[in-house]
């Protein structure tokens, strides 16, 4: 002891005799030191201010003391405010509606920035999450490396949709059951799910059983849901009917999918803005008439319908399209469907048809071309749809009917609001005469049954150049359809491009040895990288039916691209499919397909 206090003794003695200037500097070492240390509190502060205020300093070393103690501050308060972070994100867990917490959320929104504020911090985070929004899901999952605040927004777009498999693929089932396990654990996760889209293929047994009480235990928890579809086999089923209702009675969003219609008292759900039906029959265990209840019951709110059946086999939507509620709808998607003149006479008294989708049979096609031909263009508006703005007309069986694609070429011209349109296999001439007129044309699916050079050049100069997605078909082609990509070069804001030619698959290793498949599949590979390359704009490229991301590696002209290989769509799934970065390119590779059985992914 005696010795430590005749230590400090005589350094205090030494450092009296220093100089103030070297007084001074030993203050800066030992702040700084401290500094490196972690050890930055009180004392440290005490050092620096004294150190400041004495006279004389060099100017680098002032320079050197004010950088070690803001960034020392800087480094106390980021950890105070992750704390505090913390402490608000647990509040949110145990009390989201705490009018406190809200008012802090509110405060953080309208925070004035600075020029010097990270740029996540200076735009407001609507911002952000509107420029999320243009950005493929594929790509969007970097943000959740970027940053805490990036994280978040990608988090929530991302998980805003789930779609859950069960069956006897067991990864899916176990991801299904993770996520159930999740929902459960975290409020906050269940709060992003807004849309819960449930794959069902199990036959009856203990297993199904099962897995539904495990639903039944977890659905409570999706507070925010606001769709809901059930897919696959078993169909949804009055006992579920009820016990969706008693948690989720004001869902905006009901789809109910698969081979029968089995959801009796479906109807009591009376605040939907969609309503999704695809039933191959009325073969079910709910009679047919509670899909015209539905729609009754609905009428205030509903806009969007979606029926489909099958056409091999007997159905008819004629009840249900008496409902009043048809006259209000903005969106109609009738798909794989026989369509009679009593369904097209009121779909045409719709007016507020925004989107319409017509994919099946007209059971009198001479009729139905009378319908759309009966469109006026009065005073700058049409008399027959005047507000529409997407249209896919893809017919089954009606190839023949060339007065019918007359009169809906008719019908489409002057249609300066028109945004998406896929007109199945109208004849390419009859397409090509109408397309001028269509200015606002965004996304667009066309077949040209004999491709060349000609046709080609006729496509690109016809369609807007602000176009952003394009599926072009083809039976017949003058060169390789990878050869034609320098024609699309036209297009700076083509984000989707599907090649097709219905002739052409992918290598398949029963047809050839295993030599000649690898340098087939390489030729197929690099045809389809060659299009993606050419075209630098392209976020995803769809390749003779087959759907893969592009993945650049550079900014520049000369970064090499990479094909990801997207699944292809699951079975009774043929509205939605893999995500391919926004509603656009979806819209346009919908399959609309019979449902009893899985068509190959080429056709």
């Amino acid at each position: 002891m005696a010795s430590q206090d005749e230590l400090t003794a005589t350094v205090f003695g030494a450092v009296q005799s220093l100089s103030n200037t070297r007084k001074a500097n030993l203050l800066l070492d030992t702040a700084l030191a401290l500094i490196t240390a972690g050890q930055y509190g009180a004392d440290v502060e005490n050092y620096m201010e004294v150190y400041l205020r004495t006279p004389d300093l060099p100017r680098n070393d002032v320079v050197r003391a004010l950088l070690a103690r803001g960034n020392a501050r800087k480094a106390g308060g980021e950890n105070l405010i992750a704390k505090a972070e913390q402490d608000f994100r647990a509040v949110l867990k145990l009390d989201p509606s705490n009018p406190e917490i809200q008012s802090h959320l509110r405060r953080e929104k309208v925070k004035i920035r600075f020029a010097h504020d990270p740029a996540s911090q200076r735009a407001p985070v609507e911002v952000w999450e509107r420029i999320a929004g243009f950005i493929p899901r594929y790509h969007l999952r970097t943000w959740l490396f970027v940053s805490a605040f990036h994280r978040d927004i990608a988090v929530r777009m991302i998980f805003h949709t789930l779609d859950l498999y069960f069956g006897d693929d067991q990864e899916a089932l176990n991801r299904g059951l993770d996520v159930f396990d999740r929902v459960k654990a975290d409020p906050v996760f269940a709060s992003r799910v807004k849309t819960l889209r449930l794959h069902w293929a199990y036959e009856e047994g203990d297993m199904l059983d099962l897995m539904i009480r495990i639903f039944r235990s977890t659905l409570p928890e999706f507070k925010s849901l606001q769709d809901f579809e059930w897919i696959g086999y078993p169909e949804m089923r009055a006992e579920i009917v009820q016990t969706v209702l008693s948690t989720h009675s004001h869902l905006h969003g009901l789809g109910l999918i698969g081979w029968h219609f089995d959801a009796v008292g479906v109807s009591a759900f009376c605040n939907l803005r969609k309503f999704t039906l695809r039933a191959e029959d009325d073969d079910g265990f709910a009679d047919m008439g509670e899909v015209r209840t539905v729609l009754d019951q609905n009428v205030r709110t509903l806009r969007h319908l979606v029926l489909g059946a099958y056409l091999a086999r007997h159905h008819s939507w004629d009840s249900a399209f008496q409902s009043v509620t048809i006259k209000n709808l903005t969106h109609l998607d009738l798909v794989d469907t026989r369509i009679s003149h009593v369904v097209l006479a009121r779909i045409a008294h719709a007016h507020s048809l925004q989107s319409l989708t017509l994919h099946g049979t007209f059971e009198e096609p001479g009729p139905a071309g009378v319908v759309f031909g009966s469109d006026h263009i009065l005073d700058g508006a049409h008399t027959f749809l005047p507000h529409l703005e997407a249209f896919r007309f893809v017919l089954v069986g009606h190839d023949d009917q060339a007065g019918l694609y007359r009169a809906v070429t008719q019908f489409l011209r002057h249609r300066t609001r028109l945004r998406r349109l896929d007109l199945g296999n109208c004849p390419w001439e009859m397409v090509l005469d109408v397309l001028p007129d269509l200015v606002a044309l965004r996304v667009f699916g066309v077949r040209i049954a004999n491709l060349t050079a000609q046709a080609a050049s006729e496509l690109v100069h016809a369609i807007p150049n602000e176009i952003a997605a394009l599926h072009l078909s083809t039976v017949v082609s003058d060169r390789p359809l990878n050869e034609y990509a320098k024609h699309f070069t036209l297009f700076p804001a083509l984000a989707f491009l599907h090649l097709q030619n219905t002739s052409q698959h992918r290598p398949k290793p029963n047809l050839m040895s295993e030599k000649d498949l690898q340098v087939q599949t390489d030729i197929w590979a690099a045809s389809a990288r060659s299009v993606a390359t050419a075209l630098p704009a392209l976020d995803f490229l769809g390749w003779h039916g087959e759907h893969y991301v592009v993945v650049r590696s550079g900014g520049d002209a000369s970064s090499s691209v990479e094909l990801k290989e997207l699944p292809c769509r699951r079975h009774l799934d043929c509205g939605k499919g893999v995500d391919l970065g926004g509603e656009d390119a979806a819209w346009l590779e919908r399959k609309d397909v019979p449902m009893d059985y899985e068509m190959p992914v080429e056709s």
